[in-house]
């Protein structure tokens, strides 16, 4: 499935891929082995490993706090590599500003819709109430009318608002340019809608996408769990 770890860049979602999904975003539990098989994979791919979230970067470090490889968060809007966090323009702007008030006053009165407030953007969560599915994308997409930059971006059982021009496909693509990913195979690990993009990106220069779970995907390779993915990186790096 995936060629040598000294020929390859990795990149890996978090949640859903690494880490099994729950109802809160900070409910989520690491189990100990997935630190060491991070830094193991960044040993074996001479630090060609990198974390694509949409979560914020500091949320992926709070949760990986070992991993101190490339980190991309909020969907490419934040970048953190050697030690150096990138902001998109965006962050702390009034209209994410405006988003974030309008998110929080559509939630009100039901404490199932958590809002996630990000740099550049805000999210939605419904997992408490999926029911209201249909009516939390439908405000999400009205939160974004009149606020310039923000574009309506579906999720698992969210809606997010995040920068227009910010994508994980861009991040992959930006990242596979410069060293020391620059001239590898890449393999993207991906278990979201906004995952697929990345994975077409992936697949059309040559490489391996992997889709964790179920659902149509792009990918020619597919995982059941977390679980799954974090014992097949632990053997492709020699770990157990």
């Amino acid at each position: 499935m995936l060629p040598p770890p000294d020929r390859t860049a990795l990149f890996l979602d978090f949640d859903g891929t690494l880490v099994d999904i729950v109802e809160t975003p900070d409910g989520v539990t690491v189990p100990a082995h997935v630190h060491d098989v991070l830094a193991a994979l960044a040993a074996a791919t001479g630090g060609a490993t990198a974390i694509i979230s949409g979560r914020t970067v500091s949320d992926v470090r709070k949760f990986l706090h070992g991993f101190d490889g490339t980190i991309v968060g909020s969907h490419g809007a934040e970048w953190f590599a050697d030690g150096e966090l990138e902001s998109h323009p965006l962050a702390g702007s009034d209209a994410v500003a405006e988003a974030t008030a309008r998110a929080h006053a559509f939630a009100e009165g039901d404490d199932r819709l958590l809002v996630e407030e990000k740099p550049a953007g805000v999210v939605l969560h419904y997992r408490r109430a999926p029911e209201r599915e249909d009516e939390v994308r439908a405000a999400v997409k009205t939160i974004a009318r009149g606020i310039e930059g923000l574009v309506p971006s579906p999720a698992k059982m969210a809606c997010e608002l995040r920068p227009a021009d910010v994508s994980k496909r861009g991040a992959v693509a930006r990242l596979a340019g410069d060293a020391p990913f620059a001239g590898r195979t890449p393999a993207y690990f991906g278990d979201d809608h906004t995952d697929e993009a990345a994975m077409e990106w992936v697949l059309e220069q040559g490489g391996t996408a992997v889709k964790i779970g179920e659902g149509k995907s792009c990918a020619p390779h597919r995982l059941a769990t977390p679980a799954d993915v974090v014992a097949l990186l632990a053997d492709w790096t020699g770990g157990k």
